[in-house]
Order: structure tokens, then sequence, then C-alpha cells
């Protein structure tokens, strides 16, 4: 017998319902896209889940490209901000700006030494850089928040903290390889050598606070965020953790600084995937930026080794806590499963 789509089912009107998906789990409807709770980084079933419902339309996978874009735009709000931001702070600095003094290496050290300036500086392009992602992710038909994977995950807090303390070992060991083979660049000596002022001129806090929260909050909204859950829900988990973190480490602008923070990208986007969850990562961001910041300070300005004295206690420190908090994730990460095994469950 003939039956047309807007016909009431044998049931009678009230129990027809309109398609909403060509394939979907049992108990699965529109939670996965308005449920803020809802795990962002949830795979599309396999075949042993599937369930063959009413043919409304074709499922399509997320469009690869998006988060591409929005990397170009950020990248563009980034430059464009930090030149004026850069204007704004010479002149706040030297009463005026010139392209010549932009050139010159003691003229931004003065600007860098400047509270206000480095304020300046670090704060106001990091904010601008996330217009784009918010844009694009208020425009995504998810929800905002598990857009963002801004959700709870599946992990405890204490496994948080765990996976905070095991950061800043992977920068230590990041910083030790890449000092075997190449030297810190220019800019990075003179980041260093601004820590070092505004930490003894009792900014410490302060500028350790801005370098920790700033790029934890900003960077990885972008780049674990957004970038890494569409490309992972595209491409899965492997292949989307490892362009994000090359984007990630690419953001820096700096082959040296490139090359070092790679791994620690890897290992952000591993924890926001396997959490289910972005907080974790942003708080392993801010714990190593942090904690980066205060060995700079309290590391002589000519030593160049990390495991040298003071550094060696430092360092020492780093080790201890990293090994506690690695092991710590290791066996909370096979407890809890992953993200792919919790959706099929």
């Amino acid at each position: 017998m003939d039956f047309h789509p807007s016909d009431p089912g044998p049931l009678g009107p009230s129990e027809s319902r309109p398609p909403e998906s060509l394939w979907a789990s049992p108990g699965e409807g529109r939670a996965d896209t308005e449920n803020p709770l809802s795990n962002p980084y949830e795979a599309y079933p396999d075949e042993s889940q599937r369930e063959p419902l009413i043919v409304g339309r074709l499922a399509k996978r997320p469009r690869w490209w998006t988060p591409i874009a929005v990397v170009c735009a950020t990248l563009a709000v980034f430059i464009v901000v930090s030149t004026v931001v850069v204007m704004l702070a010479f002149a706040w600095v030297h009463g005026s700006f010139s392209p010549a003094t932009v050139t010159d290496p003691e003229a931004f050290a003065e600007v860098f030494q400047s509270r206000v300036g480095v304020v300046m500086l670090i704060l106001i392009p990091q904010l601008c850089m996330i217009l784009p992602t918010l844009v694009a992710a208020k425009l995504s038909p998810v929800e905002t928040c598990q857009r963002l994977s801004l959700v709870r995950g599946h992990w405890p807090i204490w496994v948080w903290l765990a996976a905070a303390a095991a950061t800043p070992l992977v920068g230590l060991v990041s910083s030790v390889a890449v000092g075997l083979f190449l030297e810190d660049s220019e800019n990075l000596k003179q980041m260093s050598d601004a820590f070092r002022f505004h930490g003894q001129s009792g900014f410490l806090i302060p500028i350790a606070l801005l370098i920790g929260a700033t790029p934890a909050i900003c960077e990885e909204l972008v780049f674990r965020g957004y970038v890494q859950t569409r490309l992972t829900k595209s491409w899965g988990p492997f292949f989307g953790i490892f362009l994000s973190s090359f984007l990630f480490a690419a953001f820096h602008m700096d082959f040296v600084h490139i090359i070092a923070v790679f791994p620690l990208g890897v290992y952000l986007g591993w924890l926001s995937w396997r959490s289910g969850s972005l907080f974790p990562a942003m708080l392993a961001h801010f714990v190593n930026n942090v904690t980066s910041v205060v060995a700079v300070v309290l590391a002589p300005a000519d030593q160049t080794e990390v495991l040298s004295a003071p550094g060696l206690t430092i360092s020492l420190s780093i080790v201890g806590f990293g090994i506690l908090g690695v092991t710590t994730v290791i066996m909370a990460s096979i407890y809890y499963g992953r993200p792919t095994d919790l959706a099929a469950a």
C-alpha cells in the first residue's frame, strides 16, 4: 500500500514523530546536540551499534575545513591586533611610536619591562584571538559549550590535578631535548629577561598569573576546544590531536619555541580527548606556564643548563610531582576508559 511521509503512523497522529537521523544508537535522540554534558568527542557509531530508523536525511561528517578557516582567521586577528597593540605600547612607554624604535632591542626591552606594556602585549592580543572561535561556535548547530568541549567530562577532579602536576615534566623533557641541539632564540631570551625583571621587582605573582591564565584559556579554547574537537570528529583522535597540536605549536611563530611546545600540545590534546573535557587541558596549561615563569625568575640569568643548581632543585621537584602525576593519569585513563568506549556503553 502507498504511504506518504506526512501521513500519521499506524498508532495515530499523536504517535508519529519526525525523523531525527539516519542512524542512531538505542536511547539516543537529540541529546548529543542539546545536552551540554554530552561527550564532545563521541565518535560516530560502529556498524554493531547502528540501528536503522526512518530515512529522513543523509548523515554528514563535520566539515574539516571549518577549523582550518578558524585558525586562519585567528592568526589574522592576532597579527593585526598585535601590531596595533605594539604601537600603543611603544607610545605609552616612549611617548611616541616610530618604525625605527620597533627594531631597536633596547627599546623593545623597555616596553616588556613596563608593567602596563607587558600586560598590553600579552593580554589584549590573546583575548582578541578567541573571537573567530566564539563566532564559529555560536553559529554551530551544536550547543556552544559542547562545541568548545566546555563540559564536565568523565574524569574526577583529582585526575585533573594529577594531569596538571604531570605537565611541567612534559615541558622539562621537551626543553632538555631541544636544548641538546638548539639554542634559545633571541625572542625567547628577551622574554626570559623580561620575566626576571618583573619577578625581581615584586611583580612575580601578577606576571606568572598573566602568563599562566591567559594562554591557558584563550589558546585552549581555539586549538583544543574548537579545532581539535572538530578534526577528531572528522578524521579520528590520532589525526585530530596531531594536526591541532601542530597548529598550536606553529602559532608561536618561533622555530625553537615551535619544536619545544609541540610535545606539550600533543599531551594537552590527549588530555582533552581522553577526559572528554577541555578543563583538564586548561588547568594543565596554566600550571605549566606558571611553573615555567617561576623557574625562569628563580634561575640565574647566566644559567644555560636547566639541570644546574639552583634550577636543579626546581627540576627535581618537577620530576617528582611529574612522575606521580603521570602514573596517576595512566591508571585513571585505563580505569575510566576512552570516550569511544563510553559512547558505546
